[in-house]
């Protein structure tokens, strides 16, 4: 599980230093979760989630978050284990207590697929659809996981940066 913290490490450090020309399919995307992460902050970690653990296992399908789901993993765990401690350290402020998987947008027995998603409950059907469009994108390997993790925790620094400013 170390690795799994190191690699969202290093991925937040390649977002601070590299060239960020993202795909705008993971822009436009990640800008909307992005924007609403102040009342979403459970989507949005779930979705770093999902990510870390594409990059850790290529071959899991990230839309299949429990383990009660054929084939599925325990999203939980590595929330619990990794995300979150890893957002309690670099981005206090949208850091759940305990899992983003203990709300009921992200703790349903809902696969993460565009069709059967729409039954999650999240208010916001602009965020829901831009949470099941990159999760789709990525299982239909028409955009990268470490690049969409990259461009997730560029937009999130980016945002805690003009927090930080706007309200000194």
């Amino acid at each position: 599980m170390n690795d799994a913290f190191e690699i969202l490490e290093n991925i937040l450090l390649q977002s601070k230093t590299e060239n960020n020309n993202y795909p705008s399919i993971v822009t436009e995307n990640i800008d909307m979760l992005i924007e609403n992460i102040d009342k979403n902050k459970s989507v949005v970690l779930a979705l770093i989630t999902s990510l870390l653990k594409k990059i850790i296992e290529p071959n899991q399908d990230i839309r299949l978050h429990r383990t009660d789901f054929k084939d599925g993993y325990s999203a939980r765990s590595l929330d619990t284990n990794i995300t979150v401690p890893f957002f309690k350290k670099h981005f206090p402020k949208y850091a759940n207590k305990e899992s983003s998987f203990l709300t009921l947008a992200t703790r349903e027995k809902v696969k993460w697929t565009l069709k059967e998603g729409n039954e999650l409950k999240i208010r916001n059907k602009n965020v829901k659809n831009s949470f099941l469009t990159i999760l789709d994108s990525i299982e239909n390997k028409y955009i990268n996981p470490h690049i969409t993790l990259e461009n997730s925790l560029f937009f999130i620094l980016e945002k805690s940066y003009f927090c930080m400013i706007y309200l000194k």
